[in-house]
């Protein structure tokens, strides 16, 4: 990216940026968007040079906090303007010897005192910016080779992934409506296309007319786990806006029916729009409050994509790393513990209970399950690779096992857990 002529005040919109951020420590994409709103004389480049800096301290916080401290020791209060001209010295070595300033400020002053030196940590959770307790989370829990791989992948950004509903067009026709952009088949999905750099699409004809959703392409083996029969009842838990529930409704071409619900009801209301645009009728939305009397035993799928750290998706969002603490994961392993006992009760006798995360943490995923079957005699694990092999979706041999865990670097998509339970008489 070529640095524009007018970067100081770019520097100057960035460090503000970052310290509302800092300040508030709510979703980056939200306090962006506000904050370019308030600006629209920021053009298109002046705007991706501020959120190129502003994502990359983000992703980069506690390597940077790390490298700032050794490279000043006196520096006590890192300011978010410090933070700014480390990334950008980081970045742009070369610009910033050559950055002219017409006035002097607190960023012109870092520029001509602040010396940037790369130094690496040894610790993986300072060299990829991991909080500490999930590195403890986690590190015992996978081999250490590839637990390095998944920390590197997990902290790059990530490309476009999008699903082709297959209600109205293909993957292969779809791929040429826009050959364009040289979207490419998908590592494992078999609907859908990606491209290692992002796309923005979302203004597209084809997408305002449902012809694709946005998913990453982990999160469509759900779909594939749950493999719904086409006049199956299949209940979304927690729908949210609702990506898989599309999912299942394109698998059952649109002839089953789909419940979709949430601990949020307001959630849903993005989903009636996206269920309109891509062509379904199949499915109805409701309250969580009366679910278990009108849909006790009766549902042959019952999807619990479960409120989670999100510690799979820090490659694309790497803000929730920061606004994660172990509190907050002691509040979800047990909010899915309650979900799990509370509404395995609508699943009929031979009907499947298939759990999901966008997680890599072992809490939350196999430990999750193993204390639920200990709980509930009533289901058995069945393998997942049963249901993925019946698209044609193979794994390599040692990837998969009854449980399905998929790290980042698997194949440059997010991480995910998913597990299968059938219940028997």
């Amino acid at each position: 990216m070529t640095v524009l002529k007018n970067a100081p005040l770019l520097l100057n919109h960035t460090a503000e940026l970052l310290a509302e951020w800092f300040r508030l420590k709510t979703p980056a994409e939200r306090i962006k968007q506000i904050y370019f709103h308030k600006r629209k004389y920021l053009g298109s480049k002046d705007r991706s040079f501020i959120e190129l800096l502003f994502y990359d301290i983000i992703r980069n916080l506690r390597l940077y906090d790390w490298q700032i401290r050794n490279n000043a020791p006196d520096e006590k209060e890192l300011s978010a303007d410090l933070y700014v001209v480390h990334a950008f010295k980081r970045l742009f070595p070369e610009e910033a010897k050559q950055i002219a300033f017409k006035i002097n400020d607190n960023i012109s002053s870092y520029i001509e005192k602040y010396v940037f030196r790369e130094n690496i940590p040894d610790h993986p959770a300072l060299r990829w910016s991991l909080p500490e307790f999930v590195w403890d989370k986690i590190r015992s829990a996978y081999p250490n080779a590839e637990l390095l791989n998944c920390l590197k992948d997990l902290h790059e950004q990530r490309g476009l992934h999008i699903r082709a509903n297959t209600l109205k067009t293909t993957a292969r026709d779809l791929v040429k409506a826009l050959k364009e952009y040289s979207l490419r088949p998908g590592n494992m999905a078999p609907d859908a296309l990606r491209s290692d750099k992002y796309i923005q699409l979302s203004g597209h004809p084809l997408y305002r007319k449902g012809f694709f959703e946005f998913q990453d392409e982990s999160s469509q083996l759900v779909g594939y786990v749950c493999n719904p029969k086409e006049h199956d009842l299949a209940i979304d838990l927690c729908a949210g806006a609702g990506g898989k529930t599309l999912h299942l409704a394109a698998l059952q071409k649109d002839k089953g029916r789909i419940i979709a619900s949430d601990l949020y009801a307001e959630r849903l209301k993005e989903l009636k729009v996206r269920a309109a645009r891509a062509g379904i009728n199949s499915l109805a939305l409701t309250g969580l409050r009366n679910i278990q009397n009108t849909f006790r035993a009766k549902a042959d799928i019952l999807l619990i994509d479960a409120p989670c750290s999100g510690s799979g998706v820090y490659g694309r969002q790497p803000d929730r790393k920061w606004i994660f603490t172990p509190e907050k994961l002691d509040h979800y392993v047990g909010l899915q513990r309650d979900i799990l006992d509370k509404y395995a009760c609508l699943v009929k006798t031979g009907g499947y209970l298939v759990y999901a995360t966008c997680s890599i943490i072992p809490d939350e995923n196999e430990k999750q399950i193993e204390h639920f079957l200990a709980k509930h005699p009533e289901f058995m694990l069945v393998p997942v690779n049963n249901d993925l092999k019946a698209f044609g979706i193979q794994f390599p041999s040692g990837t998969i096992n009854t449980m399905l865990t998929i790290l980042p670097h698997y194949f440059r998509s997010d991480g995910f857990f998913i597990a299968k339970m059938k219940r028997i008489p």
